[in-house]
């Protein structure tokens, strides 16, 4: 079992890795699509992008030490053609006899028994989720055809060396390997209702991407990612002012001046479009110039923590023995954890509760909507 645990954990990192950068993006194209972020189908995508790698990790790694591998597999039989001659395997295992059944234990706990499970094993998952994206059973030949090819695929890599990467093959191509697999991948296919009984069904999923869809709803995560868009490229454009006009001077107040232009002045003048909100498609439901106010007040509720850091990084920069100035340094800096604390736990918490908005545009009349033009 140690063999595994590189493979695993290769393909566990590299996940994560490529999940960090892919977030992002195909949470942009979620609200887009969608208006709103479903958890269960980002589960299943990326639970099964985790599925891939590991299933192509297992079956490819560890590698070779060097592309040239000469030495090592130079002289190795590269090919099985056989097809069953896993059955002479089995008789050949010490200590099982087949025709007496006291000896099935030792066969069920032998290497050779285990790598023919571990090869049925390996394209289960794959059955089941090909059972959830076809979803009717009569489509079992597609999914015959899907899980063949990509157990080809393996075996194929393992024959060609990684594509000829390497000099030499270093797996074996096996035959029976390409039977187990494609057994297992049809046993999950058909056993995948009792599996798939725990999330929802695709019907079910697309039923709520329509609730969004009538309603023009712009959902909490939407909400979200308008004003972490809308401040990330205001501050981006802060510090660049900052750099050109000011030689990096004045860093904070620019990032504070843009950050206004971007989540006050320009919904006020765009019909209530922010930056963030064009990458999500929503918008405020701007009705006249007095919403100028409503939408200060909301700017002042979401940087009211920064402007606070910011004063505690002036008073802190102020070196005194003065107990009263310390005392006022550290009761401002407990002020600041305080506030950016329960800044994020009630962001949170109104999330977990499934809110329709945040706190800051929950306290403004001006509401957020969906837009398709």
């Amino acid at each position: 079992m140690a063999s595994y645990a590189i493979p695993l954990s290769t393909a566990f990192f590299t996940f994560f890795v490529i999940a960090f950068l892919g977030t992002m993006p195909w949470t942009i194209y979620q609200y887009r699509k969608y208006g709103y972020f479903n958890f269960w189908r980002n589960v299943i995508i990326f639970s099964f992008i985790y599925y891939c790698l590991t299933a192509f990790f297992l079956v490819s790694l560890p590698l070779p030490k060097n592309r040239n591998n000469a030495l090592e597999f130079k002289d190795h039989v590269f090919t099985q053609l056989k097809p069953f001659n896993m059955i002479h395997n089995f008789q050949q295992v010490p200590g099982f006899v087949p025709n007496n059944i006291r000896t099935y234990p030792t066969l069920f706990k032998s290497f050779t028994f285990l790598e023919v499970a571990f090869n049925i094993a390996l394209l289960f998952p794959l059955g089941v989720y090909l059972r959830f994206f076809l979803k009717k059973v009569n489509k079992w030949y597609l999914a015959l055809l899907i899980t063949f090819s990509v157990t080809l695929f393996f075996e194929v890599s393992q024959l060609t060396a990684l594509f000829g990467y390497y000099a030499y093959p270093y797996r074996l191509f096996d035959v029976d390997d390409l039977l187990m697999n494609t057994l297992g991948g049809m046993i999950g296919f058909f056993f995948a209702p009792i599996l798939l009984m725990l999330i929802p069904s695709r019907d079910q999923i697309h039923q709520k991407d329509k609730h969004y869809d009538q309603h023009q709803l712009a959902s909490y995560g939407a909400q979200l990612i308008e004003i972490f868009v809308s401040m990330a490229i205001a501050r981006f454009l802060g510090s660049l002012f900052a750099t050109i006009v000011f030689h990096g001077n004045y860093l904070f107040w620019c990032n504070t001046a843009f950050i206004f232009l971007m989540i006050v002045i320009f919904p006020i003048i765009t019909g209530g479009k922010t930056i963030g909100g064009k990458v999500v498609k929503i918008k405020f439901d701007i009705t006249s110039l007095r919403d100028f106010f409503k939408l200060s007040y909301r700017f002042l509720m979401i940087y009211f923590p920064s402007l606070l850091s910011q004063a505690t990084l002036i008073m802190n920069n102020k070196q005194s023995n003065n107990v009263y100035t310390i005392s006022a340094q550290l009761i401002l800096f407990l002020a600041t954890l305080f506030t950016w604390g329960l800044f994020w736990l009630v962001i949170l918490r109104d999330w977990a509760k499934k809110r329709e908005e945040p706190f800051f545009n929950r306290f403004i009349s001006v509401k957020m909507k969906r837009y398709t033009k």
